[in-house]
């Protein structure tokens, strides 16, 4: 029998980090909802897990003190922990009765190994108002359930990002009287005119060196502009890596960089460097995931002492075709309801506002991480200039209409970066997507 390379993940995840029986919710009875609409009455005290970035602690206050304010008789406790101890204390925190009532649930394998710690949506989703579940972005629901073994949902969709995407420096690009890129030849033509017109600056940076990943991130952009399904084939059904597209892809990317579209001297760059260069005006675009959408935000770069006036956003430009031009997205962040909860009916209205009510602009204002709320628009003043509004919509639009899933094997993700960047140093194409494979059947990076 065929076994994807999912299942194998879960089942090497699951020696690493043992499912534990879940326990049932301690204490007494948990306060009644008002009938129609779900809100909470209490009193209650519903205690919060999150990690670091998930929106983040002062995105998510503001949540919460807007939640708290309109129901006065709850109080939400938010306990943000490092995302990297987040895997570890959770499932012990379960297994030990701890009251979580309401969970940032990771959307990666992790979601599948504690779901028999989870609630089902489908026991909660009637305390929630009426109508939220049809709320949600369809790709978005739909990621949801794949993240679990069983195809069942038990956390709903709060954000969404994907990678990768540029950031370009609108006033320069304006003083230079071009458009933003949106193919590579293009970019090149942009190259020269920077030479010509602004020595010193490169046409663009994004992170690389250390942080090699993101090259990962960066040629699965360029592959799935012609072969759409090639990660999604990958990730979920045994597809090979060192398929003719990729291949092509690799060679694509040698080609950009001879041809002057991107600038070897920025392969060092690692995530801070490529950010500076750009923040000081010292690359024209940055190269990045829609993480970095902050950017966009004027209220940002002026708290960050970012000296850039105006900044926009656009695709990864296109070996050809510019219609091609997309990414990778999939679910940032997700909610659910632990069966540890002491109050799971004021936990779902609280799921509620912050997933698709009014608690939505309140943590998302930020732009750091993209509502899965279906429509959303971010709210008045968080974007001013034609770019930068222009710049948000093409994030949401590319989120919203991705090639294929950014359900990265994080591991194994690193070690591709590396091999992506020995071929731009000259490294043959094949051979280097040949390695990749023979990494990836090994089963180390699972």
């Amino acid at each position: 029998m065929s076994i994807n390379r999912r299942a194998l993940a879960l089942l090497a995840a699951g020696g690493a980090l043992a499912l534990v029986t879940a326990c049932g919710g301690g204490g007494s009875e948990p306060a009644t909802n008002e009938s129609a609409g779900g809100s909470a009455s209490g009193p209650a005290t519903l205690n919060l897990w999150t990690w670091t970035g998930a929106p983040g602690k002062t995105a998510m206050q503001r949540a919460i003190d807007a939640y708290t304010k309109a129901h006065p008789n709850v109080t939400v406790k938010n306990t943000e922990i490092a995302q990297n101890d987040f895997k570890a204390k959770v499932p012990l925190a379960l297994n030990g009765g701890e009251q979580i009532d309401v969970l940032a649930v990771q959307p990666n394998l992790f979601a599948d190994q504690i779901k028999d710690q989870l609630l089902p949506v489908s026991s909660w989703q009637k305390d929630m108002p009426a109508g939220t579940m049809d709320k949600f972005q369809p790709l978005a629901l739909t990621q949801n359930k794949k993240l679990y073994s069983d195809g069942q949902l038990y956390s709903v969709p709060l954000g969404m990002s994907g990678s990768a995407v540029g950031y370009y420096n609108a006033q320069m690009l304006d003083e230079l009287g071009v458009q933003p890129p949106q193919t590579w030849a293009e970019m090149a033509a942009l190259a020269k005119t920077l030479k010509e017109k602004k020595p010193g600056v490169s046409v663009a940076a994004m992170p690389a060196g250390t942080d090699s990943w993101f090259q990962d991130e960066f040629l699965l952009t360029l592959v799935g502009q012609n072969d759409k399904g090639f990660f999604d084939n990958v990730r979920y059904n045994n597809g090979q890596w060192n398929t003719a597209s990729y291949v092509q892809g690799l060679k694509d990317l040698q080609k950009i960089y001879a041809d002057g579209g991107l600038d070897k001297n920025m392969i060092d760059a690692d995530y801070a460097k490529a950010e500076e260069a750009f923040a000081t005006g010292k690359a024209a675009i940055l190269f990045n995931g829609t993480w970095d959408s902050v950017l966009l935000s004027p209220s940002y770069r002026e708290a960050n002492k970012i000296g850039l006036k105006d900044v926009g956003a656009m695709p990864v430009p296109a070996v050809g075709d510019p219609s091609t031009r997309s990414l990778r997205s999939f679910l940032d962040v997700t909610m659910g309801v632990p069966k540890t909860a002491k109050y799971p009916k004021e936990a779902a209205d609280f799921i509620a506002y912050i997933t698709t009510g009014e608690g939505v602009n309140e943590w998302a204002k930020d732009l750091g991480l993209i509502p899965a709320l279906q429509g959303w628009t971010a709210p008045e003043g968080s974007v001013k200039s034609d770019a930068e509004k222009t710049g948000l919509k093409t994030v949401q639009d590319l989120i919203a209409n991705p090639h294929s899933d950014r359900n990265n094997l994080s591991a194994f993700s690193a070690e591709v970066g590396k091999g992506v960047l020995s071929v731009i140093g000259g490294a043959d194409p094949a051979e280097a997507a040949q390695k990749m494979q023979d990494d990836l059947d090994s089963g180390k990076f699972s």
